[in-house]
């Protein structure tokens, strides 16, 4: 960025230029991290009024009428996540060599964090498999989305068919095509094996955790799992 800075500003005005840019990605990143973390607290905070996770992810502060339990949950996963993405950012195909590594300015922080290339390269790097395993939950998520919006204006009075069947059909399979690209690509020798089975790894393990605790809430609620028919959801 500052050899961009000094083409386009002049010389000298390159260092400028790089600090201005990583200010504003700062502030930009900073902007997503909060609005995701109130994305995902309000929708903890609906799962929680609605018993589908523990009731205290259901309530308000009493003086600032936030969801703050799930705030702070989510702030507090976030930042573990954050960590375990960082955690070994030269992994896999990106190891750096064991000389790379003595060559670096030795201080307090270069003392420890870094793997001997070995290790580094046995194991997946942790920034390219998290992003594929929080990528893999949101393809799942607007796939289910697409799923639910055809099955709920079937046979509807205001169904259309291009709104309500072609453009969710299409989204359907874009992010299907998606999550299949996680188990073909790598056999077609694009990119490496490590990173994106360990975030399908990741994402099995949640649907596990996640159907065992669905399974037990509903049965302690006595709620019905599913739905027999809308007929009788209805009249109920």
């Amino acid at each position: 960025m500052i050899m961009v800075g000094d083409t386009i500003f002049g010389k000298g005005n390159g260092k400028t230029f790089m600090l201005i840019e990583a200010f504003t990605v700062f502030l930009a990143i900073v902007g997503t991290t909060l609005s995701c973390l109130n994305t995902g607290a309000r929708v903890t905070y609906a799962m929680g009024k609605d018993a589908e996770m523990p009731d205290h992810f259901g309530k308000l502060h009493e003086r600032n009428l936030t969801p703050h339990r799930s705030i702070w949950t989510l702030a507090t996963i976030s930042a573990v996540v954050g960590c375990l993405t960082v955690i070994n950012y030269f992994g896999d195909s990106t190891a750096l060599t064991d000389a790379t590594i003595k060559a670096l300015p030795q201080g307090f922080w270069s003392s420890f964090g870094y793997f001997s290339h070995d290790t580094a390269a046995a194991l997946p790097n942790s920034f390219t498999a998290v992003s594929l395993a929080s990528n893999f939950g949101t393809f799942l998520l607007y796939m289910l989305s697409c799923i639910i919006c055809m099955v709920a204006y079937h046979n509807h009075p205001n169904f259309k068919a291009v709104r309500h069947f072609l453009i969710p059909l299409f989204g359907l399979l874009a992010n299907l095509v998606c999550m299949l690209a996680y188990i073909v690509l790598p056999f077609m020798g694009i990119g490496t094996k490590l990173e994106p089975f360990t975030a399908l790894g990741v994402a099995a393990i949640w649907l596990v955790y996640g159907g065992i605790y669905f399974a037990r809430s509903t049965k302690a609620s006595g709620r019905t799992t599913m739905v027999e028919s809308r007929a009788k959801q209805a009249m109920s």
